[in-house]
């Protein structure tokens, strides 16, 4: 029977491909579902459907983590069925800064006056 279930991971490190990996994996197994990076809990968030075995399986797999990172914690939550299609990464946005958010006004400014 499929069951869905959500899978909040915690790393050691970020960027270091772990979400690409867990989709990998995830599809060698025939897994659906989707993946995202929760940058203010500092987690990855799993959503996965499939037969309760194989979800067991993907779980084992994840707690091994890769060369460049390893699994400081895993939760699983019991989660509705989403009837996905896909196992895809959901895109994260982009962090705002000051930096980042004062060169928007300069950009902003210029365009004010010449008419850019």
């Amino acid at each position: 029977m499929r069951s869905a279930i959500k899978i909040k991971v915690r790393t050691d490190s970020f960027r270091s491909g772990y979400r690409y990996y867990a989709l990998r994996k995830g599809r060698e197994l025939g897994i659906v579902g989707t993946i995202a990076e929760d940058v203010e809990a500092g987690c990855i968030t799993i959503h996965a459907e499939s037969p309760d075995s194989i979800l067991k399986e993907y779980i084992n797999i994840l707690r091994t983590g890769t060369p460049f990172c390893k699994v400081s914690g895993i939760l699983t939550i019991p989660d509705r069925l989403s009837h996905c299609i896909y196992f895809e990464i959901l895109p994260t946005g982009k962090l705002k800064t000051a930096n980042n958010n004062r060169t928007n006004k300069i950009r902003n400014f210029r365009i004010g006056i010449f008419g850019l």
